[in-house]
């Protein structure tokens, strides 16, 4: 069988988008999920998948920081990867093109159309992160400097401005590299694409994704009045300023000024506890991290949050959306009220006005293709691997 090698950083990133792709593909394919997290974070959360059909690798097993040496290795006859953004992904899309490795990328959630975003607090996050900013320059250079010294003194320009400032530059010069083809989410998405991330149109595949083809399928269900806030880890990405007091603040002002009791359903990436020790039961009704998010969509009326691909399930499932503006919102990336399909909330009183709001049902077409999933990837790797 052939060896499709899946790239993430880090189970607690992706692990949860990666394993409902490729799980029904284990039977047909060697699928080897290639992470970083003792390499570069110093963490090992990712579980053995053995059970699954699944091989699961840190960088640090193969005693390399070069992927081009790892993928040697691991005799890769096709790359995955979600977000070349990233610079571990970047380097890695380095290595697929030097080895001439076929490679697919393959959306994971909204990506911005900026012109610069400022990173907030970027010396603290700095400090903080110091170890892992050391170990991924050192994975990419080393990856760089195994192509050759050509490519590694023409990756010197993209190292300067990402030490400038690490935001900017991830969300723009992302055509720095692409990947054989790429399957996207939406119709919104296939100019930013083609604009943005460097590809050409011929190169996109339209597949949709799985939490969005599982809310096309559900049949309506009359929800309970409440309002449901899709959170993101702002405060803990330092997108938004103050930390866990200030996002304490944010909570409470929302839980406060509402008219009708909020429930909350946390990102995979927040601490879930965090909430359950701030707000009692009758304040905040947490959902549980395995609540699967359509479902919790489902049971209640309205939806607010700010950019989360979750907001999609909600405009696919006949939800109102609210869109929280009342925080600073230069990194929103999805803008489902500027739309026409959401409404925008400038502040918590806001919650009212939408509760009473007559909110226009938007085509999710736009946002979400309604496409089988497993069946779009399994032709896509078909189509690379033929060559």
């Amino acid at each position: 069988m052939k060896r499709v090698v899946v790239f993430f950083p880090s189970w607690r990133y992706f692990g949860h988008f990666a394993l409902p792709l490729f799980e029904p593909l284990a039977t047909q394919y060697e699928i080897i999920f290639l992470h970083t997290e003792k390499a570069i974070y110093g963490w090992n959360d990712c579980p053995d998948l053995s059970e699954k059909g699944v091989e699961t690798v840190d960088l640090q097993s193969l005693e390399t920081f070069s992927f081009v040496k790892a993928l040697m290795k691991l005799h890769a006859d096709l790359v995955v990867v979600f977000d070349k953004g990233w610079v571990q992904d970047r380097a890695l899309l380095h290595a697929t093109k030097h080895l001439k490795i076929p490679s697919l990328q393959i959306q994971h959630g909204i990506i911005a159309r900026l012109d610069g975003v400022e990173t907030k607090n970027r010396f603290q996050r700095a400090f903080n992160e110091f170890v892992k900013i050391m170990r991924t320059f050192r994975l990419y250079n080393s990856s760089l400097m195994n192509i050759g010294f050509g490519a590694w003194m023409k990756s010197l320009s993209f190292q300067f401005r990402l030490l400038l400032n690490p935001n900017d530059y991830y969300y723009n010069h992302r055509d720095e590299t692409v990947t054989d083809l790429a399957c996207i989410i939406g119709e919104r998405d296939r100019d930013f694409f083609v604009e943005k991330e460097g590809y050409y149109a011929e190169q996109l595949v339209p597949m949709g994704a799985i939490q969005f083809q599982k809310a096309y399928a559900m049949k309506p269900q009359e929800p309970e009045q409440r309002i449901l806030l899709i959170s993101q880890p702002l405060f803990e990405d330092h997108l938004l300023e103050g930390g866990l007091a200030a996002k304490k603040e944010h909570i409470r002002a929302i839980t406060e000024a509402s008219p009708l009791p909020v429930a909350i359903k946390p990102h995979p990436r927040e601490d879930r506890q965090w909430y359950l020790d701030y707000f009692s039961s009758s304040e905040l009704l947490v959902y549980s991290a395995d609540k699967d998010i359509n479902e919790a969509i489902q049971e209640c009326s309205h939806v607010i949050g700010y950019f989360s691909t979750a907001l999609i399930n909600a405009l696919i499932l006949k939800r109102p959306v609210g869109i929280i503006r009342w925080v600073d919102d230069q990194a929103y990336v999805l803008n489902l009220d500027k739309d026409g399909a959401a409404v925008t909330l400038m502040n918590p009183a806001g919650l009212s006005a939408l509760t009473a709001a007559v909110v226009p049902v938007a085509d999710p077409i736009r946002y979400a293709f309604n496409e089988e999933v497993g069946a779009v990837l399994n032709a896509t790797l078909v189509r690379l691997l033929k060559g």
